[in-house]
């Protein structure tokens, strides 16, 4: 047999402390990369350890649960794995199961035999996925992206098992890790106000310090932050997500803040006149035209892309209007610049129809552009995404936290572009927006739609975790 490895987990402060506690339902809440993830994983590990033993066995069964599959696959399973690979046995089927089975390290005989079922409860409805089974443990990760009816449901799925014929349980009970999330999210209701009986919830330390204002940021490093000495670049690692994030990205994911869910609060509320350009339509450049599929109005916008700097120079903004119409008002306005390619971006929605032998108006838009002798390129999506990404991307190029703008406006050629600062959220919620007659938040959702696919904010982040062996 080859040598044994030791894999060596100390645990921060509030990731400690969250060990130590016994509450039936328990969160964590913390900074990106602050190690919240991998403290559920390892909590998991301690609390099979801990189970009764029964016949020489020390049986539990977890339910491992997130939004998505994908995320579930890339992410979750993905952080288990880093750590406990060698002694889990993974199945892909429906659902994933895993199986960790082991003989316990104090030498007293008995066997630990953990199960692990891998969920991913994308909808409200998904709740019946949770009603048959029955679990030890249930591990939410990032739970504020799941629906408050499966916690609920969750609560009542553990506590039975192992049942009382097998010898019962040590412990019992949800753990849950969460990034901040907006004020209107059930997380921040239980653990802010309601405090349900035995409920416990822990919040680590910011990663990072504004000493500045929201205006103009001034970071700095917090001593107090945890996980820092397992990013290979130690706080660096959260210095180098500033540029090209909003501040409210900023306050959420490195500073552990709550997101505002102040009803009529502006969604871009940092653009004003430092955004407004005196940039016209350069023809020695491309044109991205992109749109946003309203009938009432139908909108869009012309952007030209210098370097990173993105400057809208013209738009459209037609009521009652459709794809051929559209075109043909491009066409018109455009027709001594047919050298400059076309990029066609936008909303996903304008790609109705396509599936079903029909023309999409894309298609439509195409198609007369290209007759009229334009190259066109299309770098629509097949789906829109989340719409918060969309505003955080957009959000971050009119001004990011380091201070740079980088969204441009020509105030005389889009009058509508250049009032997208009053775009306001619906009340109660977090991330909807208010519809107006002029069109400015129909076309400043064709403006995001494009920021978000050439400049999003989610990309992947890589860190490493330094295991001591």
């Amino acid at each position: 047999m080859g040598e044994q490895k030791v894999i060596e987990y100390q645990a921060e402060n509030t990731i400690s402390d969250f060990h130590s506690s016994d509450a039936f339902v328990r969160g964590i809440r913390g900074p990106i990369g602050s190690g919240k993830s991998v403290g559920c994983c390892w909590e998991i590990w301690i609390r099979s350890m801990m189970q009764l033993p029964y016949e020489g066995k020390r049986a539990s069964k977890w339910g491992i649960v997130r939004g998505t599959y994908g995320e579930l696959r890339t992410t979750t399973i993905s952080t288990w794995l880093d750590w406990f690979e060698p002694i889990t046995h993974i199945s892909y089927g429906h659902p994933i199961h895993g199986l960790m089975k082991f003989p316990h390290p104090s030498g007293d005989g008995t066997i630990v035999e953990c199960e692990l079922i891998f969920l991913a409860l994308d909808h409200p409805k998904d709740v019946k996925k949770l009603k048959s089974l029955e679990f030890t443990g249930i591990w939410f990760n990032e739970a504020p992206e799941i629906h408050y009816s499966h916690i609920s449901m969750g609560t009542g799925r553990v506590n039975r098992y192992p049942s009382k014929t097998m010898g019962g349980f040590n412990w019992s009970g949800v753990i849950m890790d969460a990034n901040s999330p907006d004020e209107a999210n059930w997380w921040h209701e239980m653990s802010e106000n309601e405090h349900p009986d035995d409920w416990e919830f822990f919040d680590q330390p910011p990663a990072l310090i504004n000493i500045g204002t929201t205006k103009e940021p001034e970071f700095i490093e917090n001593p107090e932050a945890e996980n820092i000495c397992n990013h290979v670049i130690g706080s660096e690692y959260y210095f180098k997500q500033l540029p090209g994030k909003p501040i409210e990205w900023v306050n959420v994911f490195i500073l552990n803040q709550y997101g505002s869910s102040e009803p009529g609060a502006y969604v871009y509320a940092n653009f004003g006149k430092e955004n407004y350009s005196k940039k016209v339509f350069d023809p020695g450049r491309p044109i991205m035209w992109t749109h946003d599929f309203n009938y009432v109005p139908m909108c869009s916008g012309v952007l030209q892309r210098y370097g990173d700097d993105i400057h809208a120079v013209d738009e459209f903004v037609i009521h009652g209007a459709e794809g051929k119409d559209i075109a043909a008002e491009f066409v018109e306005r455009y027709k001594d610049h047919k050298k400059c390619p076309v990029y066609l971006y936008g909303d996903a929605d304008g790609n109705k129809g396509a599936k079903h032998g029909f023309e999409s108006n894309y298609i439509v838009i195409e198609k007369i552009l290209k007759a009229k002798g334009f190259k066109v390129y299309m770098k629509v999506p097949l789906s829109n995404g989340p719409i918060k990404d969309g505003q955080n991307a957009l959000r971050a190029k009119i001004l990011d936290a380091t201070g740079k703008r980088s969204f441009f406006v020509n105030p005389e050629r889009c009058p509508t572009i250049g009032k997208i600062g009053t775009v306001q959220l619906k009340k109660g919620s977090a991330f909807l927006e208010e519809r107006d007659s002029a069109g400015v938040q129909d076309i400043g959702t064709g403006i995001r739609y494009y920021i978000n696919k050439e400049f999003p904010i989610n990309k992947p982040i890589t860190t490493t975790q330094s295991i001591r062996l």
